[in-house]
């Protein structure tokens, strides 16, 4: 449950373990072909989300684990929101981000236009070194994009630890399968860009998140990477996914229609990095300390 597909037990499994398994829903998507229409598409995407939400919920409640959603105000996290807050659950959200951050200010428009209960914290610049240096020495790397993705993660897992919670809910997956990235949008194949950015999960997204989860005892529900639901999303034609100037088009409509607010469903994708605002606060703490970039400065927490 912590990584569908990637992670058996407490352990992830292995970079090969996960491209076979990413093959047989390939070979399965062929040989199901594309939807004979958007609105089949819709209804079937749409059915496959809400499934894999509640088995999640489920999961919890059969073992009475309290669970929360990472809420950055997108259309994947309020998404996800809202389908639980459909079937009744009564959950914490988490928002986390440097002063000025719009995933705080977005997150906390979701939670007033959701009815949703938002614990928050906002960091200044000064406070967010502690967390990247943790962000550090948990990944052993000092690549400053997957350091501010883990130092975003890793203040809002401690925000959820102080509230008693180790559960919780993430959109992780839905770029990739919905086509939400820019190099989606510039090449020929969308669909095909979908199935390598999938592969490429493993090294780039489940090393990181597997670390960070696994600092902090806390396991990450992933719907959006729930078998049902990437091969339902894979055979939604590539027009569909990107067209009128949207990328992830389909869930856009999809999560609108169920009853999410137009502007939270359509609001513009920001990595995790830029839209808590911790890489800006990892490039001023960079130039504070004297270094003249970000990874100059990472390497000192590396020594």
């Amino acid at each position: 449950m912590l990584l569908a597909g990637a992670v058996k037990g407490r352990k992830l499994v292995s970079r090969q373990h996960w491209q076979d398994y990413v093959g047989s829903l390939r070979k399965e998507c062929n040989e199901l072909s594309f939807f004979g229409s958007t609105a089949e598409a819709r209804r079937s995407i749409y059915s496959a989300i809400a499934a894999a939400v509640k088995g999640r919920s489920e999961y919890c409640k059969s073992r009475k684990l309290r669970f929360g959603v990472l809420l950055s105000g997108g259309v994947d996290s309020s998404f996800i929101a809202l389908l639980l807050k459909k079937l009744d659950c009564r959950f914490p959200c988490f928002s986390v981000g440097i002063t000025g951050s719009k995933d705080l200010a977005a997150a906390q428009y979701a939670a007033t236009k959701l009815k949703l209960k938002l614990i928050s914290k906002e960091f200044t610049i000064a406070a967010t070194e502690k967390i990247v240096k943790e962000a550090v020495e948990t990944l052993k790397t000092d690549n400053p994009v997957t350091i501010g993705i883990a130092a975003t993660e890793i203040a809002a897992l401690k925000l959820a630890s102080a509230n008693k919670i180790s559960v919780v809910f993430t959109g992780l997956g839905s770029e990739e399968i919905f086509a939400g990235y820019q190099r989606h949008v510039i090449v020929k194949d969308v669909n095909e860009e979908c199935w390598s950015g999938l592969k490429g999960m493993w090294h780039r997204d489940f090393l990181r998140d597997f670390a960070v989860a696994s600092r902090f005892k806390a396991t990450a529900m992933t719907p959006f990477l729930d078998k049902s639901v990437i091969v339902a999303a894979m055979r939604a034609r590539p027009e569909w996914k990107i067209g009128n100037g949207e990328k992830k088009l389909i869930l856009r409509e999809i999560a609108a229609a169920a009853g999410l607010p137009k502007e939270i469903a359509f609001r513009p994708k920001m990595a995790a990095q830029y839209g808590s605002g911790f890489d800006k606060a990892l490039e001023k703490l960079a130039k504070r300390a004297g270094f003249g970039n970000k990874r100059d400065y990472l390497v000192c927490f590396l020594q």
